[in-house]
């Protein structure tokens, strides 16, 4: 059983003469303080990007992925033209996911908690409270790995983030996951396509891989679903060791290069959350080589004035990044979509008459889409 605090603290500070204690009542502050905020920054992004969708519907969250283009043909004079019609389009789908907090309030405790003692009016603010409550809280599920575990929790980032092959001597993992019913690895869930072998075998981001990906070039259906799995962690990101501090601001600027040069124009507005410690490690970095940072003035409208701009890509640590780790990505590639015309349902106060109780109910019916090409995920893969 938990330990309940009952409200006797007074009680531990009661050290003056009995007679003053019964002439005088104690003297509340109203309100309260709330020790309970965590530092969640993704939830922020999707609102002031206008990614939150209400009012989605039906037996499941369905959505259509083009995975592949028209190829251009030549053509002389008096040619002959071919006609077809292609298909470039597959379906994406997850089942809907659902989340709830929940108050209480008896009758006896509503007529007690009133009047001019009344520290806060708790009957006011049941319905608040559980809003800013499940706010905070669902912020964190937008990284959780709704294939793994509670089967009720929200796919997020970490749904198609599963790392395959990756030795100390390759800078990117295979992704081998599946989200949504299409494979995440490259070349693979009948997506096909080809990739350039410029590259020299060693000198290949993967050695599983076999190709260039992702530097180089190939066709659009060979990582339409394919995340980068970053490996900062190699012993190849030619500063000659295997440490973040000192591989952290090539494996970023790489990472930023990958993403803009497959990702088009959604990897020009990109977004790295960091787990604290490798923000720490990074900040030393930088500190040791006397480079200051300018803030980043979009995080900064959000209100996380410490947020750094590296080259152009905002720089922020979250509580929810698991440690060593690292998020890379556009939010504008992302979605929430929450079933009700709210992002959180409120229903009460109800009064159950057989208890003499008021019941209380903020809720989430939804799910989240993401487009794993443009998304990075760094973490320590392999290690020496």
């Amino acid at each position: 059983m938990p330990v309940i605090q009952t409200g006797t603290l007074i009680n531990t500070f009661d050290t003056e003469w009995v007679g003053v204690l019964q002439e005088q009542a104690p003297r509340f502050i109203a309100g309260y303080i709330d020790e309970t905020i965590r530092r969640r920054i993704l939830l922020a992004f999707l609102r002031k990007n206008g990614r939150l969708k209400l009012g989605g519907g039906g037996p499941m969250c369905v959505w259509s992925i083009k995975f592949n283009k028209q190829q251009i043909q030549s053509i002389g004079d008096a040619g002959e033209y071919t006609f077809q019609r292609p298909q470039n389009r597959r379906q994406a789908a997850l089942d809907w996911r659902g989340y709830y907090m929940t108050d209480l309030m008896t009758e006896k405790e509503r007529l007690m908690n009133k009047g001019p003692g009344q520290i806060f009016d708790r009957y006011g603010r049941v319905v608040p409270e559980l809003t800013e409550d499940i706010t905070d809280g669902f912020g964190g599920e937008l990284f959780n790995d709704g294939h793994a575990g509670d089967p009720n929790r929200l796919c997020g980032i970490e749904s198609f983030a599963t790392a395959g092959a990756c030795t100390v001597n390759d800078l990117v993992a295979v992704p081998n996951d599946n989200y949504a019913g299409n494979n995440t690895n490259v070349g693979a869930s009948g997506g096909g396509g080809a990739w350039s072998t410029f590259l020299a075998a060693a000198d290949r981001p993967n050695a599983t891989i076999a190709t260039d990906w992702p530097a180089g070039k190939g066709s659009v259906n060979y990582d339409y679903n394919a995340p980068k799995l970053i490996n900062w962690s190699s012993t190849r990101w030619g500063t000659a060791t295997n440490l973040w501090e000192s591989n952290c601001e090539r494996v970023l600027r790489q990472v930023k290069i990958w993403m803009s040069n497959l990702g088009g124009q959604s990897g020009m507005n990109l977004v790295c959350l960091l787990s604290p410690d490798l923000y720490a490690g990074f900040l030393n970095h930088m500190a040791a080589k006397f480079r200051g940072l300018l803030p980043h003035q979009e995080s900064m409208d959000l209100g996380f004035s410490d947020a750094l701009n590296f080259e152009g890509m905002s720089i922020m640590f979250d509580y929810e990044v698991p440690p060593l780790t690292f998020y890379v990505f556009d939010v504008r590639m992302m979605e929430l979509e929450s079933m009700d015309n709210v992002l959180f349902g409120q229903r009460g106060p109800d009064y159950r008459i057989t208890d003499g109780a008021w019941l209380f109910k903020v809720g989430f019916w939804g799910q989240a889409r993401f487009r794993p090409k443009h998304f990075a995920k760094g973490f320590q893969y392999a290690a020496a």
